[in-house]
């Protein structure tokens, strides 16, 4: 029963969070990619959104197909709520594999228990669960929960576990690769191991060189661009740059990296540190991308390293436990002192209104922000529009929902927000201050809003001559 009300109590407040977020104009463009791909699959138009310049597969830019998965809970409600309450349930819910495998680990339901705090607290749990909706977050729960049929040898809810796993993102099956070796190596189950290490590397292959090159606007896996080869290449141009591997492996910002994974663990996982290699390819991944996001705690690329970091901390307390076998009350003292570990990265670095750092304000839904969204509310389905990227994910319930700077000659309206929704920073957009001077003096738009930070833009005519097929599909929509 307390492993239900916890999992309820954090459904229920990151829901609410996020959905304020929401609402206060702070989420983004992937909630807006993630929310119209699941509304076109709905509506007839399979796994697409709107890209550059034209609907595009979104199967070229990651193989997320958990969203087809997700898509038919628009039926119950049409809404992007729907993603961010499914999000937050999900992560919860990864609370119960963890319980589970602790309970059986330590022999304890109070250190299971204790397993899912420490989880469920974990600011980069958090934060993955505030950042817009990703896919690859409900890997969490389900990752979790195949090694967790794997210790107790239930191979059908592996298999399961492990193919919604790998739906979530493609790099997620580079985790069941480390799955089957884990059970070919450690579980001696030989064709089982084979069977999901052989999975696991073929979804990998095939995503990455074929499916999501085939759908791309530019025929390539776009991620390679955070990954240039030639960046690792010796100066000499002969052999590779160890150096550079060197220091993104062990220098200083991996280093940070390192220490803010670890931290809300008490630095347990260490002990345990064999239990991370579910988690080594991930973790590989983020410290060679030139995008320095990919080594925060604030987005939502650390989620398969809560998998890892959450075994090794289990068996990193059974191993003290096994080494001080005589003194039992040690193993108590690692519980309490897991749970003050929680408890206070959770108040210094969580994104929950009470911590310090006072994110309140990105939770904050004025008069303003509810004006706007009245406004939004009142374009029909039917027209085009292109916006903001904060502005976005409140218009994507429709076939043309383009970003800023895309398409601005070619649709119906333009919606935006003239400053950033940052905490932090809050500085005026340059584009969209420029680009709102612009067409305030554009004979071809009216200003039909403008309340504080927000505008909202009408076409009343088209340029003459121009042949966008989008144009010739919306001009029934304008009023001339």
């Amino acid at each position: 029963m307390s492993l239900v009300i916890l999992v309820a109590l954090y459904t229920v407040t990151f829901s609410y969070l996020s959905i304020r977020r929401h609402a206060a104009f702070a989420s983004s463009y992937d909630l807006a990619n993630m929310d119209q791909t699941v509304w076109n699959t709905i509506h007839g138009n399979f796994f697409s959104l709107s890209g550059s310049v034209d609907i595009v597969s979104r199967l070229g830019l990651h193989a997320d197909l958990i969203l087809v998965l997700l898509s038919p809970f628009y039926l119950i409600y049409d809404h992007v709520a729907i993603l961010l309450v499914l999000q937050s349930f999900f992560i919860a819910l990864a609370a119960v594999p963890a319980y589970l495998l602790a309970r059986d680990v330590l022999k304890s339901k109070l250190k299971g228990l204790i397993i899912a705090v420490v989880y469920l607290l974990n600011p980069g749990v958090q934060w993955t669960n505030i950042y817009d909706f990703h896919g690859v977050a409900l890997a969490m729960f389900f990752l979790l929960a195949a090694f967790y049929g794997t210790y107790r040898k239930k191979w059908k809810w592996v298999y399961l576990f492990a193919l919604l796993a790998m739906l979530t993102k493609e790099s997620v099956s580079l985790a069941i690769v480390m799955l089957g070796i884990y059970t070919f190596v450690f579980v001696k189950e030989r064709g089982r191991g084979l069977i999901l290490t052989c999975a696991g590397m073929a979804w990998f292959l095939l995503t990455i060189f074929f499916l999501i090159p085939h759908f791309a606007e530019f025929g390539r896996y776009w991620v390679w661009d955070w990954f240039k080869l030639s960046d690792y290449s010796a100066s000499s141009g002969e052999g590779i740059n160890m150096q550079l591997i060197f220091e993104r492996v062990v220098g200083a910002e991996a280093i940070g990296y390192y220490i803010s994974l670890l931290k809300p663990f008490g630095f347990l996982p260490l002990i345990g540190l064999p239990w991370l290699f579910i988690s080594a390819p991930d973790i590989l991944i983020n410290l060679m991308s030139k995008q320095g996001q990919m080594r925060s705690i604030v987005f939502h690329y650390d989620s398969i390293a809560m998998v890892g970091l959450v075994m090794a901390t289990i068996f990193g307390w059974k191993y003290i436990e096994m080494g001080l076998k005589k003194y039992k009350f040690v193993g108590w003292i690692v519980g309490v002192l897991l749970i003050a570990a929680a408890v206070r990265t959770n108040y210094h670095y969580s994104p929950l209104p009470t911590t310090p750092s006072y994110w309140r304000p990105m939770y904050e839904v004025g008069q303003d922000e509810i004006a706007f969204e009245k406004a939004l509310k009142e374009i029909p389905l039917e027209s085009s529009i292109t916006a903001s990227s904060e502005v976005r994910p409140h218009l994507t319930h429709r076939k043309y929902a383009f970003n800023l700077p895309n398409m601005i000659d070619n649709v119906d309206y333009i919606a935006m927000v003239d400053q950033n929704r940052i905490v932090g920073d809050y500085n005026p957009k340059e584009f969209e201050t420029q680009l709102i001077e612009k067409l305030s003096v554009d004979e071809d738009f009216e200003l039909i809003f403008h309340q504080g930070h927000f505008y909202l833009f009408k076409r009343m005519r088209m340029k003459v001559g121009d042949n966008n097929p989008i144009q010739k599909s919306s001009l029934k929509n304008i009023n001339m």
